[in-house]
């Protein structure tokens, strides 16, 4: 059996910590093979019907307790496990899980964002499942950073099985880019052609914000960033995560490459003051051309009752995969969230049963559809990025898309950076430190001191 996790002292630390932020294996060999059906108990397992399994879901759909409730139901019909859907909003999802797992009285099943993960899995409360991963078709069965979303970096273990994914990529108004003069097959093909078709936005279109992205207010303020900065070849941490390379000079360039949009008057600064929600609205509302987003979107086109899109860009939206940086590579921030087992079900080969129905093919790619998000198994994922060419961009950019390091510390770092990130694009747009490299090597060499610091907690 895989070594069980030392519960690190920054653990401990980050348990009495505000909620970490939410994110939100190896496919290069044969195709996997597809998880049994209808939530088949392993060999040698008998189900107990009529036992009631609990399962905490956050709102990820216009019905979440509901509409999940509806997807399971073919699974009760099945087995004679009935499952009770509960809900937890995400401003407090963190704080009952992490109280759960230390008191060992939660739920049998839990949604976890992809980043809360390893934190989870350092409390010693959830099961780890590594020996039942074949039952799925084994970790080849996932795009690799989806399934390194599973584990805890430098330790055995798979402490989750992955839920649903998205990715961020670039929505575009394709009208305006025929305004502008530019072919949209080579608008956002890399970082200098992505500029100079905002420039171009900005010269013929004056009528519309050519890119607009969220700044402090916004929980993915990260996500929008770090795709520059891997573009430009650097990295939140070092190979190991033991040391925070968020100050390297190929780090500084990619988030320079971003603040610099703000004073070329590329960027809609006044985007800075309002939260991710707040800055999509813009965009389907008509007053941004350019931004980055979650392929949710996409589900609210075709809804007649969603009044936040305008006509003309309802009709009109495109998606881009990412440009690709100086390294010839595109990034993007890949997540969304994965299913765990709490040690204290008093029934775990159900709540396995219903973790392996969830992981079917078909009972993924409905419910992702649902929710406007993706498959995490890539046969699904395939089958929902085959369904438009929009829908393409985001399953090419989920293909090529990384997730941070698996630790379970990330949460209290990326609030660090996500902080002097902001103050970065805040002097950018001429609030607070004056704008220039000396301004954002503080800032930055600030981030990392923190990061150490709390890496450190665990060295120690």
């Amino acid at each position: 059996m895989p070594k069980r996790l030392a519960i690190v002292t920054s653990a401990i630390a980050l348990m009495l910590a505000p909620a970490a932020i939410v994110a939100c294996g190896d496919d290069s060999g044969d195709s996997a093979a597809k998880p049994k059906s209808n939530g088949q108990a392993a060999q040698g397992e008998t189900l107990e019907k009529g036992v009631t399994l609990t399962l905490w879901t956050m709102p990820n759909s216009p019905q979440p307790k509901e509409d999940l409730q509806k997807m399971v139901a073919p699974f009760t019909a099945k087995t004679g496990v009935n499952a009770d859907v509960q809900e937890v909003g995400w401003d407090v999802q963190f704080d009952r899980i992490r109280n759960a797992a230390v008191a060992g009285e939660g739920p049998d099943i839990t949604q976890a964002g992809t980043t809360q993960v390893p934190f989870f899995a350092a409390l010693g409360g959830f099961t780890d499942l590594s020996d039942r991963v074949e039952e799925i078709g084994g970790k080849g069965a996932y795009a690799e950073g989806i399934w390194n979303t599973t584990q805890v970096q430098g330790q055995d273990g798979t402490w989750a099985i992955p839920w649903f994914t998205e990715a961020r990529s670039l929505y575009y108004r394709k009208d305006v880019l025929e305004k502008a003069g530019v072919d949209p097959a080579t608008a956002f093909k890399d970082l200098d052609s992505f500029k100079a078709t905002l420039q171009a936005i900005k010269d013929k279109v004056p009528d519309i914000k050519p890119f607009g992205a969220p700044g402090k207010k916004a929980y993915d303020l990260v996500h929008q960033v770090m795709p520059f900065v891997w573009d430009h070849g650097g990295a939140e941490l070092n190979a190991d995560a033991t040391k925070s390379t968020i100050n390297a000079p190929e780090a500084q360039q990619g988030v320079e490459f971003m603040a610099d949009l703000i004073t070329d008057g590329l960027f809609d600064k006044s985007q800075l003051e309002r939260d991710g929600t707040q800055v999509e609205n813009q965009f389907k509302g008509g007053r941004l051309a350019v931004w980055i987003g979650g392929p949710w979107v996409l589900g609210s086109v075709d809804r007649p009752e969603d009044d936040t899109w305008s006509d003309e860009a309802r009709e009109n939206v495109g998606v881009a995969p990412m440009p690709t940086g100086p390294s010839g590579k595109a990034y993007t921030f890949v997540g969304g969230s994965d299913l765990m087992v709490f040690k204290s079900s008093k029934h775990p080969a159900e709540a396995w049963a219903l973790v392996k129905f969830l992981s079917e093919d078909q009972t993924q790619v409905d419910y992702a559809k649902l929710l406007g998000m993706f498959p995490a198994r890539l046969d699904p994922q395939q089958q929902v990025g085959d369904s438009s060419e929009n829908h393409k961009a985001f399953f090419e950019a989920i293909q090529t898309g990384r997730t941070y390091a698996s630790i379970p510390q990330w949460g209290q770092i990326e609030n660090a950076y996500k902080t002097r990130f902001g103050n970065i694009l805040d002097s950018a747009a001429g609030v607070g430190s004056d704008y220039n490299a000396a301004t954002v090597k503080s800032q930055l060499d600030a981030a990392a001191k923190e990061a150490d610091g709390l890496l450190a907690q665990s060295a120690g």
